[in-house]
């Protein structure tokens, strides 16, 4: 029978129960007996044979089995079948080995299925498999390639990754056990080194893997989920090898040598744009403009469709269907003047024609003639509570984000939002029919999901209450998830074939409304006042986004589609992740081996390496809006994660620590010039990037990083004017604050406040170090416990 799991089969160990001293033979003696008579009581018993499995018979009889094939029971009866099930409880030895060689099997595969979708692998990797070859073998082959291998001239070298883990502690599930539940147990850990071009994701022990090709941007390989190939997807999709003909890697670079065609009068018709607009449907030209700016239909058009194939559907809340279908129709259902007017707005970011710009001669100027039109109209109506002026009000705080207008944006989510709780957008009508009853799911998951980003991005509450009702999700349509998604470029010109993919847009939308639920909740977590944060509470929701991004839907993983969406999504998980964090890097997690630090380090790198691969596929001046706004985080943390991770007893201060790490960790410095050059490229379409160039130039000012901002053309009190805060804005991106922004004018002077203020008073103050880190003093910080508090909430300063 079944014994100490620890015991091998065939060593001779006691019983437990003979050698007790409350067995039935010592108590039968009457008093107690010698330790002969009990040696002899045992002999009489007999110790048998232990096994770690019994057989089925000996099961029955509750008779000592010796394990043997058959046993000796059984073999003494001849008419009886020696039979052993599988045992129900192993060791946990056995259960890690078992464990680790399923790893191990599972990166081999994954290793030689990313292998196949590399233009200089492939063939040989596919020879290997039909010549026999193991895939364990092969995955040898491929790991013994040398590090100046084969360059790979696709831009990704992987399949479909589980980006939540990190080495080091950082994202190791096991460690969540403590606080969270089991269930993380299951996700794998993975390394990622950020490098002076984006960053690089290695899975432990796998650093050559893929012969360490350096064009590639990413060499990892997921153990949680099977590779994205195995699916019937569209012909063209894994295709990612060069071509014939012009390069494809860059979209400018093939695109500018297109021409668009011209109608009989003279007016450009800009090809491609019925793919994105009319991707179901025959394409006809709508009555009219929509928009009292222009009465050129192909202008607007092509606006319509820029913005449908770069910025479509983050954070969107129009239905693209229901929309284009009035909006070619006439109808204004879901289609009206003042939404046409935002979205012409929007989608003249990715435009450098002069006829989008209000001033031809002033690119600062493109989408704004449509954007006061839009504004005018809204201001005109006298009643607001209409699901296109919800939608319209979201499309403004895109527009608005793009152009750095921070505190606009977040006035037009607030105002989006709040309009469609008046509306009772997230309960269900019945009486409504199926068309009103999809674009106002996809009204209010659009207003829900951008407030929740701007919450998430200024460290604030949320409109909605803690717990909110919401309204069933977008329902997915296999006839739009499988339309094709092809790049449209300002002339109007698609890439080659090899770039269309299917769009995937409705689980690209169901995405973002799984993961703005997750911030939903950890913004409750973290700014909830009366109930400061505690490390169970963090590490319960580190744990939910790491099982929902396990779970994600195989089309929307890295390998299998690549649409701008869907490197958007990814993105904005790692900034979720990382500003959940963010906070705290100065902190460690007691009885916990995940480090804040650590976590944010590896989102970091993340969001730098798929912007490496976002602009390897269609540049950097086609991104959705939001993105500057990732790449100034990731920018900023990759500096502090260096500052925090010197030895504070080799310098005295924050500031001197900060400076010591910049010249010690070169990784610093690179980190940081790649994302001054990664704003610099987005700057012709979002503004906010000049922005951030700003800030990230005033902080390597501060913490004395030598860094080349545009050839450091601007004199240095210039750079720190523009990141100081202005009475016209609510400041949410003003590193630059000082005592005077603070304090009010009345009342006596500085210097007489600080002549009453008591030595040790001001003496103390000075020596309190905030456990909290925030670059921006104008957002939002977390609730956290201070004192004794902070060590039973479950925190420590490092």
């Amino acid at each position: 029978m079944e014994e100490d799991l620890g015991t091998p089969s065939g060593q001779s160990q006691p019983s437990t129960s003979a050698g007790t001293g409350s067995g039935t033979t010592p108590q039968s003696q009457g008093p107690p007996a010698s330790s002969a008579l009990l040696q002899l009581s045992k002999r009489r018993r007999g110790l048998g044979v232990v096994t770690p499995n019994a057989c089925t018979e000996c099961r029955k009889k509750r008779a000592k089995c010796d394990g043997q094939k058959p046993c000796g029971r059984c073999k003494a009866q001849n008419d009886v079948d020696c039979v052993y099930e599988v045992p129900v409880r192993q060791s946990k030895e056995h259960l890690r080995n078992e464990i680790e060689n399923l790893r191990l099997r599972q990166r081999s595969s994954e290793q030689v299925f990313a292998a196949l979708i590399r233009p200089q692998l492939w063939e040989e990797v596919l020879a290997r498999l039909r010549g026999g070859q193991s895939v364990e073998s092969i995955s040898d082959w491929l790991t013994s390639l040398p590090p100046g291998g084969p360059t790979p001239s696709s831009v990704y070298a992987h399949t479909g990754p589980h980006l939540g883990g990190v080495a080091g502690g950082g994202h190791d599930l096991s460690s969540l056990q403590p606080f969270g539940d089991a269930s993380g147990a299951s996700l794998q850990s993975m390394t990622l080194t950020v490098g002076a071009r984006g960053g690089s994701l290695q899975m432990p022990g796998l650093s050559a893997e893929m012969g360490g090709a350096p064009a590639s941007p990413w060499h990892f390989s997921s153990q949680s989920q099977a590779t994205s190939t195995r699916s019937g997807s569209h012909p063209d999709l894994m295709n990612w090898a060069a071509e014939p003909g012009p390069p494809q890697t860059r979209v400018g670079s093939w695109a500018e040598t297109m021409q668009a065609d011209s109608l009989p009068d003279g007016i450009q018709r800009f090809r491609g744009s019925e793919q994105i607009l009319s991707p179901l449907d025959e394409p006809k030209p709508p009555p009219g403009s929509w928009t009292s700016i222009t009465n050129d239909v192909n202008l607007v058009q092509h606006l319509l469709a820029l913005y449908f194939c770069w910025e479509y559907p983050t954070f969107a809340s129009l239905s693209k269907e229901h929309f284009l279908h009035d909006f070619q129709d006439g109808r204004h259902r879901y289609c009206s003047p003042i939404l046409v007017n935002a979205l012409l707005a929007l989608g003249c970011r990715f435009s450098t024609q002069p006829m989008t710009r209000a001033n031809p001669n002033d690119p600062y100027s493109s989408g704004d003639h449509f954007f006061k039109e839009s504004q005018r109209l809204f201001n005109e109506e006298i009643d607001h509570h209409s699901l296109t002026t919800i939608q319209a009000l979201g499309i403004m705080s895109i527009r608005e984000a793009s152009c750095g207008r921070d505190s606009e944006s977040w006035y037009y989510a607030g105002q989006s939002i709040r309009l469609a709780l008046e509306m009772g957008l997230h309960r269900i009508h019945e009486e409504d029919d199926e068309d009103e009853l999809a674009v106002q799911s996809a009204t209010f998951w659009g207003a829900f999901a951008l407030d929740h980003a701007w919450s998430l991005a200024t460290g604030s509450l949320p409109q909605c209450s803690s717990f909110p009702h919401l309204p069933p999700k977008p329902a997915i349509i296999d006839d739009i998830e499988a339309s094709l998604w092809v790049p449209y470029t300002d002339d109007g010109a698609p890439l080659q074939r090899s770039c269309e993919q299917p769009s995937n847009v409705r689980s690209v939308y169901k995405c973002f409304c799984e993961l703005s639920e997750l911030v939903h909740q950890s913004l409750y977590v973290l700014h909830s006042p009366g109930r400061p944060l505690t490390a169970r509470d963090l590490l319960n929701i580190y744990t939910q986004y790491l099982n929902w991004y396990d779970r994600i839907p195989e089309v929307l993983r890295l390998g299998h589609n690549f649409t701008p969406a869907v490197l958007f999504a990814h993105m904005y998980y790692h900034f979720a992740i990382l500003l959940l964090f963010r906070p705290l890097i100065k902190l460690r997690i007691i009885g916990s081996k995940v480090s804040p630090r650590d976590v944010c380090s590896q989102a970091a790198d993340a969001i730098q390496g798929l912007l490496t691969s976002y602009s390897q596929l269609y540049t950097l001046k086609r991104t959705p809006s939001f993105v500057p706004y990732f790449v100034l985080t990731s920018a900023i943390m990759h500096l502090a994660i260096g500052a925090t991770g010197v030895d504070a007893d080799d310098a005295a201060t924050n500031e001197e620590r900060m400076k010591k790490a910049a010249k010690i960790d070169p990784r610093v410095t690179d980190a940081l010039n790649q994302g001054i050059a990664d704003l610099t490229e987005m700057a012709p379409c979002h503004h906010f990037a000049e922005q951030a160039l700003n800030i990230l130039r005033f902080l390597a000012k501060k913490w004395n990083i030598e860094v080349n901002v545009d050839g450091d053309k601007m004199p240095p009190d210039d750079a720190d004017n523009l990141v100081r805060p202005y009475t016209s804005s609510l400041n949410f991106f003003a590193p630059n604050v000082r005592e005077g922004d603070y304090m009010c004018g009345f009342g006596p002077s500085p210097e007489v406040a600080e002549a009453l203020q008591a030595p040790d008073t001001k003496k103390a103050a000075e020596t309190a170090e905030n456990p909290l880190f925030w670059p921006f003093p104008m957002q939002g910080r977390p609730m956290l416990p201070t004192g004794q508090e902070l060590e039973d909430a479950g925190f420590a300063k490092l």
